[in-house]
């Protein structure tokens, strides 16, 4: 386990490193999203994620994400990709770290731009599930480049994304609770 992290730990300094690109340099920055459950159900489940770059005086910095969402494993992935995403201010190279091909795989490869122009549908004329949340995630992805890593074990920032999600998990029950009274 420890050979992986240190494994993650070296791709993500050298992942982070300012590139030159048409005259201005382009800022590498690494997505890193979690959820609290791979099940395929329709559920109530918290995502976070970590956006991790370097300032311009060399120093990194992580900001964190964090939420809560009623729907299927997909569309936590996409609420926690959209709000990392958001926080950018100028076009990136972005890599995603992530356990979830669908939605990682279909921004890579361009699928979310073919649903987009043929209306939100699928090649065969099926709806896509969760547009409303794909559409918002294609408005923050506009200008930045995307690379995706599949990581099936735990990221560096695993259990800082956890505790966060814990930590809205334990506040939503609380809040349930009230409501109740």
């Amino acid at each position: 386990m420890q050979g992986i992290v240190d494994k993650c730990l070296r791709i993500s300094k050298t992942l982070m490193r300012r590139i030159s690109g048409g005259g201005e340099n382009v800022l590498k920055v690494n997505v890193y999203i979690e959820t609290d459950n791979g099940s395929k159900k329709k559920l109530y489940r918290g995502y976070g994620a970590v956006v991790e770059f370097l300032k311009r005086d060399g120093k990194p910095e992580i900001r964190k994400v964090s939420g809560m969402c009623y729907g299927n494993w997909n569309l936590a992935y996409i609420q926690a990709l959209t709000e990392a995403l958001d926080l950018l201010i100028k076009p990136c190279i972005v890599t995603m770290f992530a356990n979830n091909d669908y939605v990682c795989g279909n921004i890579c490869n361009g699928r979310v731009n073919e649903w987009r122009l043929n209306g939100w549908h699928t090649a065969l004329g099926e709806p896509i599930a969760n547009t409303d949340e794909w559409r918002d995630l294609c408005r923050v992805s506009s200008g930045h480049q995307f690379h995706f890593v599949h990581i099936r074990e735990k990221s560096v920032y695993s259990k800082e994304i956890q505790a966060e999600i814990k930590e809205i998990r334990d506040r939503g029950r609380y809040w349930q609770q009230m409501q109740l009274s």
